[in-house]
């Protein structure tokens, strides 16, 4: 097929601004829009008397190139540039205030959620649209799932309406297909039969992973430390000398949550944490050129040095805190001294690891000859 003409592109689709005039002297921009044979209008600022005329019309010409762009990029995976900055708290207020559905409140709360998950387990409130990645989305599924406090129905119900948003934001142009196309949800008994095996490691593969070259040995020193001690990434971004007190693991689960950390750790933990540089440097250096690896970066990591080991198992930063729950209670600890460690509110959060422990119990009795 031809390639289309400059003027038959302008044809095709045009974003020209114009003004009204109004009463007493006041005038409004809007934009004239026309777009594969169909015209519309958007109405943008009005300007009083009195206002910066100049301002005022820079901005009106300001939002006119910015809505060409949306229009001519859309079917393509360009992102334009104001949309990349704009943040997801931003996203949702906008979205919410234009949203006229009777489920809104349902919609409301799914959002909610997803802020929780953002603010407390990636430490990320004011994450922009355009960072959101497939760890993110698959990464909220199991917290709705197991850790967000949720039952019956509630977390599906809770997941249709998050990836109806995603869907919109898509369409608008805020992020790609590919970051939400592909996770799909399963329940969540069988997804915990399903995913449980391959994101918890066994002693022997934690001792295998202790001889096994990583790339960054910062980040396998502390994923080694996560299944020994139940902290997740977020905390290790805070993790200092001074939260060691006598051997002891003393630190808040997130910055915005109040349930404290606090456990005694053994000498191989202890071996972990290496030589200390001050008590208010951070313990494990995940830094790279003064800013915190992605978890992208991260899990490229941990899976290089699973394959090295020879572990099939689809490995993230996270799994070291699924191991250590499973670790604690196939030592004999009860639910809510787990949880405790784990700095759980309630042991609601932790019935699945019990679950999964005596799976492996069930396993192991039946096949007795």
């Amino acid at each position: 097929m031809d390639k289309l003409t400059k003027s038959e592109i302008e044809f095709a689709m045009s974003v020209k601004l114009r003004e009204r005039n109004l009463a007493k002297g006041r005038k409004r921009y809007y934009l004239d829009i026309y777009q594969n044979g169909v015209r519309s209008y958007e109405w943008l600022h009005v300007v009083e008397k009195g206002d910066d005329k100049i301002q005022k019309r820079e901005l009106a010409q300001n939002i006119r190139a910015a809505r060409a762009l949306e229009l001519e990029s859309e079917g393509t995976n360009f992102i334009p540039r104001h949309k990349k900055k704009v943040t997801i708290p931003k996203y949702i207020e906008t979205y919410l205030a234009n949203y006229k559905l009777r489920d809104i409140r349902s919609i409301k709360n799914a959002l909610n959620k997803f802020q929780q998950y953002l603010r407390e387990e990636k430490g990320k409130p004011n994450l922009p649209m355009s960072g959101l990645n497939k760890l993110y989305i698959e990464g909220f599924r199991e917290y709705l799932l197991y850790r967000a406090g949720l039952n019956g129905e509630t977390p599906y119900s809770y997941w249709k309406r998050f990836k109806k948003v995603l869907i919109y934001a898509e369409k608008q142009g805020y992020l790609k297909e590919s970051v939400y196309k592909g996770v799909k949800w399963e329940s969540k008994n069988k997804k915990a039969e399903k995913t449980l095996v391959k994101q918890i490691l066994t002693e022997e593969e934690i001792q295998t992973l202790k001889n096994t070259y990583c790339g960054n040995d910062e980040v396998k020193r502390a994923f080694l430390f996560a299944c020994y001690s139940g902290l997740g990434y977020s905390e290790f971004k805070r993790l200092k000398w001074h939260h060691i007190i006598n051997n002891r693991l003393i630190i808040n689960r997130s910055k915005v949550d109040s349930s404290e950390i606090n456990i005694q750790l053994s000498d191989s933990a202890i071996q972990l944490l290496g030589e200390e540089r001050g008590r208010g440097e951070l313990i494990f250096n995940l830094k790279h050129k003064g800013k915190f690896l992605s978890e992208v970066a991260i899990k490229k990591n941990l899976t290089t040095m699973m394959k090295r080991a020879k572990i099939d198992k689809n490995i993230t930063f996270y799994c070291g805190r699924h191991t250590f729950a499973v670790r604690l209670l196939t030592n004999g600890a009860n639910l809510k001294t787990v949880a405790d460690a784990l700095g759980h509110s309630s042991t609601a959060h932790t019935v699945k690891y019990l679950n999964y422990v005596n799976n492996i119990k069930d396993d192991a009795t039946s096949n007795l000859l």
